[in-house]
């Protein structure tokens, strides 16, 4: 079986989304053969940097396709792009050269439209519920093409049935090999310059309201002992304020620095508010990995993965609560070592190998039975 998947990042983009096409994609091809079909921004492409920055085996197989000239990704780009890929895939299709076309945004409708003329299963992976008229429009048109849907969670998987095509349940995955090395505390510290007897809170992500940053300031604010390591591109308005001298923002960072931040810190935070917007992380299962206590928002998705045995749980959009599960967590060290424990092994079933291999046995017993 041979497959396209297409989308309109571009490749070099150290994002963890980027990150995550990458791990599926490669994962995929253990057992059958995906390509990704991505804009060419007449850039410099360095593989290795690629191959080295989302720890992937091997080059992506990759075909870059010219998209009128245009040099950044943007959602104009994405809806242009369709018109390349989808002579690309006529192509293919002459040549008898696809059995599939894998596609993450429903911008990819008129792509999807072209492959079900032709008669090619289109599959379609998706992070959340459609927010706003125009995205909730096209999932309605996009939903009926496809044979079948991956979701990230079974809370997602509840609102797609309706469409009454086969899901596949697919959470989010993690390198272990990356994230799971067992590195002491102290010695992370000592590596990235930190102070071996302060407590240290860390957020991993985008700093922006929708990821529940304000609450992570309030609970800051009530905790004036702890420091709080915010890590990740910072939105506009977050920038040039005053905050306590216990919150840091260090801005963006590699892929390939993170690990060592996770186990510098004493607790790992993921204080995402109530929404549809970014329900299931992969901080997550990176951060389940790394054998540090984690504190969460209690919300349907993330109490998919994470429980009251392997994390502690607050109440979401409550910086007070965030603050006490950060408290009982300092206060309780036997309590908060068996937390990292249970999530350690729990982790272990969220592998990107893992998540490859059940989206492609998926696929083939969908076509086969199509």
């Amino acid at each position: 079986m041979t497959g396209y998947y297409f989308h309109n990042t571009d490749i070099r983009s150290t994002r963890a989304h980027m990150s995550q096409i990458l791990q599926t994609a490669e994962n995929i091809t253990v057992q059958v053969t995906l390509e990704l079909v991505m804009p060419k921004y007449n850039k410099v492409i360095d593989f290795e940097t690629i191959k080295r920055t989302n720890n992937l085996t091997k080059e992506p197989k990759t075909t870059f396709l010219k998209n009128f000239g245009i040099q950044s990704s943007s959602i104009f780009a994405m809806i242009l792009f369709n018109i390349p890929a989808t002579l690309f895939l006529c192509t293919k299709k002459i040549k008898k050269e696809v059995d599939f076309v894998y596609v993450r945004s429903n911008l990819f409708l008129p792509l999807a439209f072209v492959a079900r003329l032709l008669f090619v299963p289109i599959f379609y992976e998706i992070h959340r519920k459609p927010i706003g008229l125009g995205e909730q429009i096209r999932e309605n048109i996009m939903c009926p093409l496809v044979s079948g849907m991956i979701v990230i969670s079974r809370y997602l998987a509840k609102h797609y049935r309706s469409y009454k095509k086969k899901i596949l349940v697919a959470h989010d995955g993690v390198s272990l090999e990356r994230f799971g090395q067992h590195v002491e505390k102290n010695e992370a510290r000592k590596q990235i310059g930190l102070d071996m007897h302060k407590s240290f809170v860390l957020y991993a992500g985008t700093v922006r309201k929708l990821k529940g940053i304000d609450y992570l300031i309030e609970a800051a604010i009530m905790l004036p002992k702890v420091d709080f390591l915010l890590v990740g591109p910072i939105e506009h308005g977050y920038e040039n304020q005053t905050y306590n001298s216990n919150i840091k923002f260090l801005g963006k960072k590699e892929q390939k620095d993170l690990p060592i931040l996770l186990h510098a810190a004493d607790i790992l935070v993921i204080p995402h508010p109530k929404g549809e917007y970014s329900q299931s992380p992969m901080k997550l299962f990176e951060y389940m990995a790394s054998r540090r206590p984690i504190v969460a928002s209690r919300l349907p998705s993330i109490s998919e993965v994470l429980n009251d045995k392997n994390a502690v749980l607050v109440e979401p959009e409550n910086g007070e609560a965030l603050a006490r599960g950060i408290e009982r967590v300092l206060s309780d060290a036997n309590h908060s070592q068996a937390l990292v424990e249970k999530a350690y092994n729990d982790v272990k079933n969220y592998t990107w190998e893992n998540r490859g291999i059940a989206i492609a046995e998926f696929m083939k017993k969908t076509i086969i039975t199509k």
